[in-house]
C-alpha cells in the first residue's frame, strides 16, 4: 500500500524535470522560442521601367539614369527604376504615347512631342524671346506655369501624370548649324533647315523650308544636301551626337532657345498606385536633379565649346541683324497665337508678365 504514492511522486517529478531540461519525450527537442510565429510580410517591390528620349552616351541620359538610381537608394529598394535609352523601348519622341499606353511607366521627354494632341505644348519646352532657364523655373514652380501645363496635358485625353516641377532644364542651345556663312537679314530664306516646334514655325514665317528629323540622321541629310542647317540642342549634346562633324559653322544665341524644359512624366494609374511616400520621393529627386543637370551641362558647353574650335569649327555669334529679325517674327508669333486661342492668351500673358516683373528688378537672372 506504502509504494503507490511513491511511484505516482517519482512519475510526476520525472515529468516536471523533463520539461524542465527542454526535452520532451521520445528524445524529441522541444520548439524553440518564437517558432511558429508568422513573420512580418516583406515590403512589396515596384519595379518601373521607362526611358528618355535621348541616346545612351548623352549627359540628358546620364541624368535619367541618375534619378533611378536616387529614388532606388532612397526608397531602399522599394521602387526599382529601369532606365533605358531613346528609342530603347518605345520609338524616340513617341513617350507620351508609350508611357499612356502602359509600354513605359515613365520617361522624360520633351512637351513640343505633343503637338499632335495639343499645338499649345511647345509653349512649355521653350519660348523663343523668353525667359532665361531659372526665370523659367520660377515661373513654372511658383509663377503658375506647371498649372498651365497639366491643364493642357488634361485635354490631350492622356493618362498621364506629369511630376510637379520635376524633369531636365537645359540651357541655350545653339541657334543653328550650317556649311554657309550667315551675314545678314533675309538669310534664312530658302533655306532648308532642321527644327522642330514653335521656332520652326517662326523659321518658316521667314521663308525657310522646315524638316524634322531625328538627330541621328542630321549627319546624313546635310552630307546629302537634304538640309543646308539644323537645329539639335546644346553644344555638349549635339557634340555627343557626333553632330561636329556635320557643320562647318555653328551659331549662338538664345534668341531661338533660351532653355528646353522636358517633363518627367509617369502613367496616370502607375502613379495613381503609388504610397505616398514613394510619391515623395519621385518628386524631392526628380527637383534636384532639375537644378544639377542644368548646371552640370552649363558648365560642360564651355568646355566643349573650345573643342569645337579646336575642331575647326567656326563658332560664332548669330550677327545681330539675324537675332533682330528673328525676334520680331517670333513675337508676332506669339502675338497671333495668344490672340487665337483662349488657353494660349492666358499662358502668355502670365508668361511676359512674369518676364516683365523679374527684369523690372533684375534685369536678367
Amino acid at each position: 500500500m506504502t509504494r503507490k504514492p511513491v511511484l505516482w511522486l517519482a512519475v510526476v517529478m520525472t515529468v516536471a524535470l523533463l520539461a524542465v531540461s527542454g526535452c520532451s519525450p521520445a528524445g524529441t527537442t522541444a520548439p524553440e522560442e518564437g517558432d511558429g510565429t508568422p513573420a512580418a510580410p516583406a515590403e512589396e517591390v515596384i519595379e518601373w521601367v521607362g526611358q528618355s528620349h535621348a541616346g545612351g552616351i548623352t549627359m540628358q541620359h546620364a541624368s535619367l539614369k541618375r534619378v533611378g538610381e536616387r529614388i532606388e537608394d532612397l526608397s531602399n529598394g522599394r521602387l526599382k527604376m529601369v532606365v533605358e535609352v531613346g528609342g530603347g523601348i518605345a520609338p524616340a519622341t513617341k513617350e507620351w504615347a508609350a508611357v499612356d499606353g502602359g509600354t513605359l511607366d515613365f520617361a522624360v521627354t520633351c512637351w513640343m512631342f505633343l503637338r499632335d494632341r495639343n499645338p499649345s505644348c511647345g509653349l512649355f519646352t521653350m519660348v523663343s524671346g523668353g525667359m532665361s532657364p531659372m526665370e523659367t523655373l520660377a515661373w513654372m514652380n511658383y509663377g503658375g506655369g506647371f498649372e498651365f501645363a497639366q491643364e493642357m496635358l488634361d485635354s490631350t485625353d492622356l493618362d498621364v501624370h506629369a511630376v510637379e516641377n520635376g524633369g531636365w532644364m537645359g540651357p541655350p542651345e545653339i541657334f543653328v548649324s550650317t556649311n554657309e556663312p550667315l551675314t545678314k537679314a533675309g538669310d534664312f530664306d530658302g533655306m532648308k533647315i532642321r527644327g522642330a516646334g514653335d521656332a520652326a514655325e517662326i523659321w518658316s514665317t521667314l521663308g525657310a523650308s522646315m524638316v524634322f528629323i531625328p538627330p541621328n540622321e542630321v549627319y546624313e541629310s546635310m552630307e546629302r544636301g537634304v538640309i543646308d542647317g539644323y537645329e539639335v540642342s546644346m553644344p555638349t549634346l549635339d557634340w555627343e551626337f557626333g553632330l561636329n562633324e556635320a557643320a562647318k559653322y555653328i551659331y549662338l544665341s538664345p534668341a531661338r532657345q533660351p532653355y528646353e524644359y522636358n517633363p518627367f512624366i509617369v502613367n496616370g494609374k502607375r502613379w495613381a498606385e503609388l504610397p505616398d511616400d514613394l510619391k515623395a520621393i519621385v518628386v524631392e529627386v526628380n527637383q534636384a536633379e532639375t537644378i544639377r543637370a542644368y548646371t552640370e551641362l552649363l558648365s560642360a558647353d564651355m568646355v566643349t565649346l573650345q573643342k569645337y574650335r579646336d575642331f575647326g569649327t567656326n563658332v560664332e555669334e548669330l550677327p545681330q541683324a539675324l537675332v533682330d529679325e528673328y525676334a520680331a517674327a517670333a513675337r508676332v508669333y506669339y502675338d497671333e497665337k495668344a490672340a487665337s486661342d483662349d488657353f494660349n492668351g492666358r499662358v502668355l500673358e502670365s508668361y511676359w508678365n512674369y518676364q516683365k516683373a523679374v527684369q523690372e528688378i533684375w534685369g536678367r537672372v
